[in-house]
């Protein structure tokens, strides 16, 4: 069988590593290599935890060479000539380029009958599809406006190369600025604008209002790439919850050693985190069906949630979706969606929401009558039969699913309030982890982030609250 491998050499891309890993694993890339030139974001973090799950080898950059471009030169040519008895492909590519096949179901199927031992494959210039702050979603349904064929930029090419055939040196990006920019097989999604906000975060440049002009390109509307979501998504929220396992452990330990360095950052101190400063009474919980005559359930063969009548249930295909709330005297309530009986795979897919997790946190703005995704800040549309929310017992299966995030919740959607919760908890729960953490104010979780760099996924931290 034929393997092949990416190649990646990055630096502070630590919202967006995971969604790279995912999209070159799903379209088939047998081994990931990465080098990491010395984050300061945990990016390194982010890639060592996903090393435990997939075949993603990690090194840092050679410290001896004093630029960045020599220190990126030196690993690619390394990882090319280290990887020529064992690959039968390799690709060198940044960590805002995307490869897609326009057709072909893998890099397998992809490069099975090529013509010879290097294939050149077209940038596509994404644009910022009038995106200004960071998402939470991939950048595949992110950013979905690219530039025309005709721009001179997509001239510029990456390579696909067999490594026992190359001569010496490397891949020329810039090799093909004589011949027209070709998409009908496969291009390279680069979405070098990405949001306006990330773009003048990093771009260097001497005049980055220009640089911004020249990359954010919205011409035209492309979703082809959309067909790998599915498989990016799977392995991200594998990805995720590995992330927020390794954040358990970490408070664990602060709150055991009474950790007074990480606490401070945190704006923490020792008093507050004591169970005595909690004067908050247990929150009640009110366990719903959503639909009355009909529920909605999720089918377990689609992926799809459906309304389903009582005498067309077949638990063997459906499985109903149960919203737990949190009775509050605000007009806000804090709800946890989840399915009744567990999912035999990671998450549960509800549009809107980023989470990737078995259970969705959300808010419920009870005199708007509406559902808000707490990451994303945007409402989420639950269509619900006859716009019902039915009240069922509260059993003892039903709190069971709910227990991990309750003891994180009990003291209050606050870091002090979580962290005593982490000390109660005696496992790892990354599912209600990742909802207490998308419940907390959004500058409480922005420290949380700070304070454990690489292990808080940004498709769990609160939104940004709107600009005043």
């Amino acid at each position: 069988m034929s393997k092949s491998a990416a190649i990646l050499f990055v630096h502070n891309e630590v919202d967006t590593i995971g969604w790279w890993l995912a999209h070159h694993a799903t379209i088939g890339f047998s081994t990931l290599i990465v080098c990491d030139d010395h984050s300061t974001d945990g990016t390194l973090t982010a890639l060592s935890n996903a090393a435990t799950l997939y075949d993603i080898r990690v090194q840092s950059a050679d410290t001896t060479l004093s630029t960045r471009l020599e220190r990126q030169t030196r690993f690619h040519e390394n990882a090319l000539a280290q990887g020529h008895d064992e690959f039968d492909w390799m690709m060198i590519l940044a960590a805002d380029e995307y490869l897609h096949f326009e057709t072909a179901r893998s890099v397998a199927e992809f490069t099975a009958n090529a013509p010879g031992t290097t294939i050149p494959v077209n940038w596509c210039l994404f644009g910022s599809s009038g995106r200004l702050t960071p998402s939470a979603f991939s950048p595949v349904e992110t950013f979905i406006r690219h530039g025309l064929l005709s721009l001179p930029d997509h001239r510029v090419v990456r390579h696909l190369v067999q490594p026992r055939s190359l001569d010496t040196g490397l891949p020329d990006p810039f090799s093909a600025l004589d011949k027209n920019a070709v998409w009908d097989e496969a291009r390279i999604l680069h979405f070098a604008a990405s949001d306006r906000e990330s773009f003048f975060k990093r771009d260097s440049s001497a005049t980055p209002e220009q640089a911004w002009k020249n990359f954010d390109r919205n011409d035209a509307e492309y979703d082809g790439a959309n067909r790998w979501l599915p498989g990016s998504r799977r392995i991200a929220s594998f990805l995720t919850q590995a992330s927020l396992t390794d954040l358990y452990w970490r408070l664990k330990a602060v709150m055991t050693h009474a950790d007074k360095s990480t606490l401070q950052k945190l704006g923490l101190t020792p008093d507050q985190l004591s169970v005595s400063s909690s004067s908050r009474s247990q929150p009640q919980f009110r366990f719903c069906t959503l639909g009355a005559t009909q529920r909605l359930m999720l089918d377990m063969q689609t992926g799809s949630l459906v309304p389903v009548g009582e005498t067309d249930t077949n638990f063997g295909r459906y499985n109903p979706l149960i919203m737990a709330l949190e009775v509050s005297d605000t007009d806000i309530w804090n709800a946890c969606l989840f399915v009744e009986n567990p999912l035999p795979g990671r998450y549960l897919s509800l549009a809107g929401s980023p989470t990737l997790l078995p259970m969705v946190p959300l808010h419920i703005k009870i005199a708007e009558n509406t559902v808000q995704s707490p990451v994303s800040g945007d409402d989420i549309h639950i269509a619900i039969p006859d716009h019902a929310l039915t009240e069922i017992d509260a059993t003892i299966s039903l709190y069971s699913r709910m227990t991990s995030f309750m003891v994180l919740t009990a003291g209050g959607h606050n870091l002090a309030g979580l962290l005593r919760g982490i000390e109660r908890l005696p496992a790892a729960d990354a599912s209600a982890l990742g909802c207490a953490v998308a419940m907390l104010p959004f500058e409480e979780a922005e420290r949380l982030s700070d304070a454990f760099p690489g292990v808080v996924p940004r498709n769990v931290r609160s939104a940004r609250p709107p600009q005043a």
